[in-house]
């Protein structure tokens, strides 16, 4: 194919994505369209590919993708940049994704795509800690991270676990359908946090909800009542998340 005619089956693929046009696209594939990502090491084929981009299109909100680029053409290749902001459902920036693809076609279909993605934080928490496990053994893509976040986020709004000073990661996998790998994964690149300071970072949350409603309550009862097994943990996840003592704080927000 020419790199005009390259270009103009690309930029069409790109406008069915943004319209979140699901069979246009696959109108545009080869049977045995092939498409990598490089950043989990899983590569998918034919059927599995629809598979795949019919479950990204479901989960992503579609205006969050935005091209740093033009498309680049040399002949049957194109090269694409762009990000993604995968959002909580308060609307919170969890995660941000930067990938460039490369998309081949060949008799008038696109026949490869390799995406080469990574993420990037999109907020920081205390504590912070490096990876450590090896995306490969995650299984993950960027954007699967961003979806994990985005799930974790709707369980502990919705169910809060936090309140149960006993919480376990097992039990947050158990609930969620992903592994204990993947939640501290996710965690370690989006927040740059462990799981029990990613906990004790929402029981802040809940215990600053909680005295705007009972003002008279005391540090400890608050602390309690937040899901904090002792005190002492509880002073210490206030100070990172406000860099300031419960009852320094209080005084200083009246």
């Amino acid at each position: 194919m020419t790199a005009a005619q390259t270009r103009t089956l690309v930029e069409e693929h790109n406008r069915r994505w943004a319209a979140g046009d699901l069979q246009g696209l696959f109108a545009l594939y080869a049977p045995d369209i092939v498409f990598v990502e490089h950043y989990s090491g899983r590569r998918y084929q034919g059927a599995g590919v629809r598979e795949h981009i019919a479950e990204v299109l479901r989960r992503s909100r579609l205006d969050s993708l935005r091209y740093t680029d033009v498309v680049r053409v040399d002949g049957d290749t194109a090269t694409l940049q762009y990000t993604e902001t995968i959002r909580s459902a308060g609307g919170d920036a969890l995660l941000t994704v930067h990938a460039c693809d490369t998309v081949r076609v060949a008799a008038g279909y696109i026949a490869e795509i390799n995406e080469y993605a990574v993420p990037q934080r999109a907020a920081v928490m205390p504590a912070q800690r490096p990876p450590s496990h090896p995306a490969e053994k995650i299984g993950l893509s960027p954007r699967a991270l961003g979806f994990l976040l985005e799930d974790l986020d709707t369980y502990m709004q919705r169910g809060q676990p936090y309140l149960d000073p006993g919480l376990r990661l097992q039990q947050v996998a158990e609930a969620t359908g992903y592994s204990r790998n993947q939640i501290s994964f996710a965690l370690n690149q989006a927040l740059g946090t462990g799981f029990f300071a990613f906990v004790n970072h929402a029981r802040i949350g809940h215990l600053l909800r909680l005295h705007a409603e009972q003002p008279q309550w005391s540090v400890q009862a608050l602390s309690r009542a937040s899901g904090f097994r002792s005190l002492s943990t509880c002073y210490a996840a206030f100070r990172a998340a406000t860099g300031e003592a419960p009852r320094s704080y209080f005084r200083h927000s009246r």
